[in-house]
């Protein structure tokens, strides 16, 4: 299987602050070597400094490791269908954080040795593991059936999650009340249509060309808009065709939607048609 990316909706103000929350005591943890590492720089101690200053950077990296790997999580565990980390974020936070801890124990005090230092690392890689947990380690592949693959699905959201993301980013560039309410209502819609076929990733195969008309279709449109827009070289007949277009995109998509639900394999076709003509009308596609 290739490394697809998951496909992931913008994250919530919310989620990032559980998150933060969720990590905040690596962070404040260090604290104390820092100071050490001060008072030490204060009284001339070079050593003392050196050991000090490099264990809370070590600390500190595994806390920003961690951050990342609490994130990927909580994407993981949001969604119904998810690839599992590649890259297993929190265990190597943990690597980091015990190995800092043993050396700090062994080299910046004089009461542990090299087994009790050793003993400490230890425990702090288990008291880790038993406070945050471990990565995910499976894909999460929903009811995937018979007709389409994991890697068919992941990769058809993440295409989709990107084409998204560029009319969102292109949206942003356009400072016109009616053509940003349209195309809010046209990603929410392509949002929806995504969540479709992840609660029934049997839907894919047939909302596969749809997805890519309409997706492509509405980037280019938006994006081509919205470069015209910035160099104010927009006119009323360029207003009215793009009007016209998101008007029809919307409609149709609101269509497909209701005819996906329904499991209506030819009339999403017969009018997936009739929108791609009157793209390559416009000279959008």
């Amino acid at each position: 299987m290739s490394k697809a990316k998951r496909y992931s909706p913008n994250s919530s103000d919310s989620n990032d602050f559980k998150v933060g929350l969720k990590g905040i005591l690596l962070f404040i943890m260090p604290i104390p070597v820092l100071v050490a590492a001060v008072i030490s720089l204060v009284g001339g101690n070079f050593w003392s400094t050196v050991v000090n200053s490099a264990s809370f950077a070590g600390f500190m990296l595994a806390a920003v490791i961690a951050r990342h790997g609490f994130k990927v999580e909580q994407l993981y565990h949001s969604k119904k269908l998810a690839m599992a980390p590649t890259t297993p974020f929190k265990t190597v936070s943990a690597l980091i954080l015990s190995i800092t801890t043993g050396l700090t124990a062994y080299l910046a005090t004089s009461n542990y040795g090299i087994f009790s230092s050793i003993l400490i690392g230890g425990a702090t890689l288990l008291a880790y593991y038993l406070w945050y947990g471990l990565d995910p380690r499976r894909d999460k592949t929903g009811n995937i059936g018979l007709g389409v693959t994991a890697e068919e699905v992941f990769e058809a959201l993440e295409a989709a999650n990107i084409k998204i993301d560029a009319i969102e980013k292109a949206r942003t560039d356009i400072s016109n009340v009616q053509f940003d309410q349209h195309l809010d209502r046209i990603i929410s819609k392509a949002r929806n249509i995504i969540t479709l076929i992840e609660n029934d990733p049997s839907d894919l195969p047939r909302a596969r060309k749809f997805l890519k008309v309409y997706l492509d279709g509405t980037r280019r449109v938006t994006e081509s808009y919205a470069k015209t827009h910035r160099n104010e070289a927009t006119t009323v007949e360029l207003d009215s065709n793009f009007s016209n277009v998101l008007n029809s995109i919307e409609s149709t998509f609101d269509e497909q939607h209701e005819k996906l639900k329904k499991q209506d394999q030819f009339d999403l076709d017969v009018n997936i048609e009739v929108l791609e003509t009157q793209l390559k009308r416009e000279g959008i596609i």
